[in-house]
């Protein structure tokens, strides 16, 4: 007989894959909005284990920055060094919720820091509006609201813009 399913409480976290945590840090914190939950860079890392340096130094690193949007679950950021930028896939992604009266400045934001989306776009009920933008690092993101009124296009995202 099969045990019965844990009583799951939540993600802890979500991790996605950075080639560049000072990057990262500028891109999440500064342009999305980001709370800095804490940093756990190299020199964090070797002070706490100092003879693991090899492993710090690994494409597969420990290093990691972890931000939070609002109350959500933490992101956390892992160093992978040997990692180059990907053309983005439509899934997996984040989806981040903004209120409707803010979409138009997320986009103005994204559009002066150079970032390419895609969007607005309406793939849910009248009001729905998505705006698609990866960062530096191939992480396909999407800004989502409800309630939204500007002018949007039909259908799903075209990552190949991306």
């Amino acid at each position: 007989m099969t045990p019965p399913a844990p009583a799951v409480e939540g993600f802890a976290h979500i991790t996605l894959p950075v080639h560049d945590l000072e990057l990262a840090e500028r891109f999440y914190v500064e342009l999305l909005g980001a709370k800095r939950v804490r940093k756990f860079d190299r020199e964090t890392f070797l002070r706490s284990r100092p003879d693991r340096a090899r492993e710090a130094d690994a494409d597969n690193s420990p290093l990691h920055l972890a931000v939070q949007f609002g109350e959500a679950v933490e992101l956390h950021l892992f160093l992978q060094k040997g990692r180059s930028r990907p053309v983005p896939a439509p899934h997996p992604h984040l989806a981040m919720q903004v209120r409707p009266g803010d979409l138009d400045t997320c986009i103005a934001r994204l559009r002066a820091a150079n970032v390419k989306l895609d969007g607005p776009r309406r793939l849910g009920p009248p009001g729905h509006a998505s705006v698609y933008f990866a960062d530096p690092f191939g992480n396909l993101l999407e800004f989502v609201t409800l309630g939204y009124v500007g002018q949007v296009s039909e259908g799903p995202p075209d990552v190949s813009v991306l």
